[in-house]
């Protein structure tokens, strides 16, 4: 698949077959994404697969209550365009599901340089930013294979679960939840809000 066709067709797919994900197509994404540009060349990623059910479940053993909270948040977020009402009716009742559906939950993990609620200044975020980079990456990674991918950001305490349960190595960090698979044939496609990229690009100034 071409670059810009990959880039036109990524979504973000909540339900997935259980079509098994082949290694050589899996290896494939994850090596996109340590291509990707990283701080000071550092490149210091790794990442933890898991394929099992029941160690699946124990890694999102907290997420359900997270989403509980998230809707009641949704609930009242009368600030919503009707895309992002769209997107959150067909999320968040799924954080979950689509994170299992699949059997194959990437964590992709980074060794911080820094404590990321209280940096110095922006460049003490680097670490933070790169590993952004390689994420996205694989997301285009896993489009130009056929496959699809869900994502969620940890909230609360799950990171901290997460990284005890996979006995990470003290100062990484997870910034995501990374489920790849095949798209289930009723996934539903949420329309993205439409930008004009002319009227975003300023030249020269503001």
């Amino acid at each position: 698949m071409e670059l810009y066709e990959a880039i036109e067709k990524r979504r973000t797919i909540r339900d997935f077959t259980q079509q098994h994900v082949p290694d050589e197509i899996l290896n494939r994404i994850l090596e996109a994404g340590l291509k990707a540009p990283s701080h000071d060349h550092a490149r210091d990623w790794h990442f933890v697969v898991v394929r099992k059910p029941e160690r699946i479940a124990e890694i999102l053993r907290h997420v359900a209550d997270g989403a509980d909270v998230q809707m009641d948040i949704i609930n009242h977020w009368i600030e919503a365009t009707e895309c992002q009402k769209s997107m959150y009716s067909d999320a968040i009742p799924k954080q979950v599901k689509m994170l299992s559906q699949s059997q194959c939950l990437v964590l992709p993990l980074f060794r911080a340089g820094a404590e990321l609620t209280t940096p110095r200044d922006i460049s003490s975020l680097n670490s933070f930013a790169s590993i952004w980079c390689l994420i996205q990456n694989m997301l285009l990674a896993v489009t130009a294979e056929g496959l699809a991918c869900a994502l969620r950001i940890p909230i609360r305490g799950e990171e901290l679960h997460v990284l005890k349960t996979i006995h990470a190595p003290e100062g990484y960090r997870m910034p995501c939840y990374l489920a790849i698979g095949y798209a289930s044939p009723t996934a539903k496609i949420i329309r993205q809000t439409e930008i004009s990229a002319a009227e975003r690009i300023h030249r020269e100034d503001w």
